[in-house]
């Protein structure tokens, strides 16, 4: 019986945060702050929030439904030239996203094991998960489209790695930042709540 009430509980959650990640994805402002050249997203909270309540493998599950979604997107409703370019991309618009379920799941872990380390460990692996989005998707593009990237920030090629550099530390810290707070605020209600 309390096995199937786990159960019951685990789907439903998945259940609602791939939804969640869909709708953050395509209704515009939920998920993405439309800021070009590249939009700084709030998404990864969901998937953050996916790891720290149901583990590594359903935050990389929910990592794959954004990455996917984010794919589709590109395809169908690209908010640029740019985003039909970059996106359309399996390895920027998917890898990085299934990586963040990974490490948010994974510091998570390495933190539950010691005592009393539970809040903080939702904080720092809420911005280590953050950070992997937003630097494995700039290196992604550096690697693959740098030309293209560096004309449409207006900057030389050879200065790109700066520009990347000053979008880490400015929507990557704020993103970073965002998910450190919002993560853990929402993930501890509903880990008390599986436990139940």
């Amino acid at each position: 019986m309390y096995q199937n009430k786990r159960k019951a509980y685990h789907t439903a959650i998945l259940g609602i945060l791939s939804a969640i990640i869909i709708i953050q994805n395509f209704v515009p402002l939920l998920g993405y702050i439309p800021i070009p050249p590249l939009n700084p997203t709030i998404i990864h909270i969901t998937v953050i929030v996916a790891a720290l309540t149901l583990g590594t493998k359903d935050g990389m599950i929910i990592g794959g439904v954004w990455g996917v979604s984010r794919l589709i997107k590109a395809f169908i409703a690209p908010a640029s030239p740019l985003d039909l370019l970059l996106f359309t991309n399996p390895i920027i618009s998917i890898v990085p996203r299934i990586l963040v379920g990974f490490v948010a799941g994974y510091v998570y872990h390495l933190f539950k094991q010691k005592k009393g380390k539970d809040s903080l460990g939702m904080v720092v692996s809420s911005v280590f998960a953050s950070l992997t989005n937003t630097v494995l998707v700039l290196f992604f593009i550096y690697v693959f489209y740098k030309d293209d990237y560096a004309t449409a920030l207006n900057v030389d090629v050879a200065n790109l790695a700066k520009a990347l550099g000053a979008i880490v530390l400015t929507n990557g810290i704020a993103e970073a930042v965002a998910a450190a707070i919002i993560a853990p605020i929402v993930a501890r209600p509903l880990k008390r709540f599986r436990t139940n």
